[in-house]
């Protein structure tokens, strides 16, 4: 009888990623795991260029010294490719000068004159940076793009390790952040998102976004994003599944812009919501998580309550700082990096990406008086303006917000608060807008300033309300403007129906002039879309004029009340002094009585 033994057959060999995660890999590059989830995919041991049965994997890099992290900083030289694909670093000069000889991220701010340690200042002294100096330091990973500051947790057993002499520190991980009792949370399933939407509509509610909200929400190329929506529908598994959430993101927006909706518009929201609240999304941070959270924000803005919508921009601000886009040298690193001009991240994109980010979410913390997220110092430079795009006057208008981290300074030191108020309001009537969306914001931040300076119970300039009044009659045109063609933002409304009650609030000859046309455009846009919500905003509006109109009609009866009775004093008055006086004939010529000789009687010095 003839035995057969059969041989075990060896499995193709995992990609590092898939290896240390204990996860079945295809043997591909980039296999569908590290697709799938953003992990940077590798193989070991590969001397001839190819991956497991003969695919080619990209030529490995060199990494730096220090485990392969990159410690940013101005004294690190930054790397370069050669022909052959390694990349070579010099080492970093003076070792040792900081944290062993890593050197951190960040650069100094601008010096300004000296002033009282400010509560953030002070924080920032509490956490280790000098009251001078808002520098701030940490490490990329470029491997997981995550950032991490010098004195985090997770980052000083690396630190430790390198001012050991480790030729191998420690990677930057979460050791003993809790003691792995429980696995991590499993993935959700997500499907496809051609499962929700065809490529031919998803072309054209990206195009209406693009058409109506990229001016000012400026985070993608529209061309770049236009061959990766091409490259998932022809090939799924080469596209990252937080960009499918962008895309979502996008197609959900532009169908809320359209005169016509989307069927599935609410079923795209919730797909890009459960790949946004995936733990295992969340592992692996990249910049399209900070887009797919930027175009969530809009649309909670747009659909839900105001809190909802901060919340998932101070989403949005933590996943810019754990990214690392608020460090210019991280950007830079990040825009190095290969493949990042293929997705469109390009330095300045990147500025775009984190400045319109901090802009939206500082005017809504700033419009229901919450607490921005504040970092610990931001050194992301200026976005360039350029043609089409008027996200530089968007964040121009943010910035004079007194917000954390605004590079926007006074040019005089007001002594009160209502003082710099009135300052930030004349400096915010300089920014010169055309775009109806920024006429309506700047009157937002204007109503603004406004409502602060209203609880501070103290006299406002007749200047000043005229730049209030004039920032409220421009919204007023811009929203029926925008309302016209479609484009319901959310400000459209709410700017003209802050304007109603901001003019009730001034309560003078000058605001009562413009309250009828501000009722009008009320009403025009409760008819653009009567819903609920605008019938309810109308109602509370003709509520309030109700209460103005009988406060004034109880004022004007106690003055009438006070008249007449003047009025009957003064007729008793006269009656009295009818009776007491003597019939004298005045019939006198005076023109003759002041000329001599009649005026010496009145006084012989005269």
């Amino acid at each position: 009888m003839s035995t057969t033994t059969s041989m075990r057959k060896r499995a193709r060999k995992a990609c590092i990623p898939c290896h240390q995660r204990k996860r079945k890999c295809d043997a591909e590059y980039p296999c569908g795991m590290c697709t799938t989830y953003e992990y940077n995919c590798r193989y070991a041991d590969d001397t001839t260029g190819t991956a497991s049965d003969g695919v080619h994997a990209p030529p490995r890099k060199r990494r730096s010294f220090f485990g392969g992290y990159r410690m940013m900083g101005p004294d690190v030289d930054d790397t370069t490719d050669t022909p052959g694909g390694d990349v070579h670093s010099s080492p970093p000069r003076d070792m040792g000068a900081s944290l062993g000889g890593i050197r951190m991220m960040g650069r100094a701010a601008a010096s300004t004159s000296p002033s009282p340690a400010s509560p953030s200042q002070r924080y920032r002294e509490a956490n280790g940076a000098s009251a001078g100096s808002t520098t701030s330091s940490g490490i990329f990973d470029e491997h997981k793009s995550r950032y991490a500051g010098a004195s985090a947790a997770m980052a000083f057993p690396h630190v430790l390790g390198v001012n050991l002499g480790s030729d191998s520190p420690p990677k930057i991980r979460s050791f003993a952040y809790n003691f792995g009792i429980r696995p991590e949370e499993p993935s959700y399933t997500h499907g496809l998102l051609d499962n929700f939407i065809s490529e031919y509509d998803l072309r054209t509610f990206s195009g209406i976004f693009f058409s109506a909200m990229a001016p000012i929400a400026d985070y993608m190329d529209p061309r770049i994003y236009a061959q990766r929506c091409r490259g998932y529908y022809h090939s799924p598994r080469s596209t990252s599944i937080t960009f499918t959430a962008v895309a979502a993101g996008v197609a959900a927006l532009g169908s809320f812009l359209s005169p016509d909706r989307y069927p599935r518009e609410s079923e795209l929201v919730q797909y890009a919501k459960a790949i946004l609240d995936d733990p295992a999304s969340m592992r692996v941070l990249g910049v399209d998580h900070v887009i797919a959270w930027a175009m969530r924000t809009f649309y909670l803005r747009a659909t839900t309550r105001p809190n909802n919508a901060w919340i998932a921009s101070c989403t949005g601000m933590h996943l810019c700082e754990a990214v690392g886009l608020h460090e210019e040298e991280t950007i830079k690193k990040m825009a190095s990096v290969a493949g990042a001009a293929v997705v469109g991240h390009d330095a300045d994109r990147l500025r775009r990406i984190f400045w319109i980010s901090w802009a939206g979410h500082n005017l809504l913390s700033y419009e229901f008086d919450r607490w921005p997220v504040q970092f610990r110092a931001v050194s992301c430079q200026d976005i360039i303006p350029t043609p089409g795009s008027v996200a530089d006057q968007f964040v121009r208008i943010a910035q004079i917000i007194p917000a954390p981290n605004s590079p926007f300074h006074l040019e005089c030191h007001p002594s009160t608060p209502r003082e710099e108020l009135f300052e930030r309001l004349k400096a915010l009537d300089k920014v010169q807008v055309v775009h109806p969306f920024l006429v309506v914001t700047k009157a937002d931040l204007a109503f603004c300033f406004y409502r602060r300076i209203y609880q501070l119970k103290m006299g406002i300039s007749d200047e000043i309300l005229k730049l209030v009044i004039d920032s409220g009659n421009a919204a007023v045109q811009a929203a029926e403007q925008l309302a016209s063609e479609g484009h319901l933002f959310w400000n459209v409304i709410g700017s003209v129906f802050h304007y109603t009650c901001v003019l009730l609030a001034i309560d003078t000859p000058a605001s009562s002039v413009h309250i009828a046309a501000a009722f009008r455009g009320l009403e025009n846009l409760v008819q653009a879309a009567d819903t609920g919500l605008t019938r309810e905003a109308l109602s509370i509006a003709r509520h309030l004029l109700s209460l103005n109109v009988a406060r004034k009609r109880k004022e004007l009866a106690q003055l009438e009340a006070v008249d007449g009775s003047c009025q009957s004093f003064q007729a008793h008055q006269e009656s009295e002094t009818n009776t007491a006086l003597p019939n004298v004939d005045w019939g006198l010529d005076w023109d003759q009585f002041l000329f001599e000789p009649y005026i010496s009687m009145l006084s012989p010095n005269l």
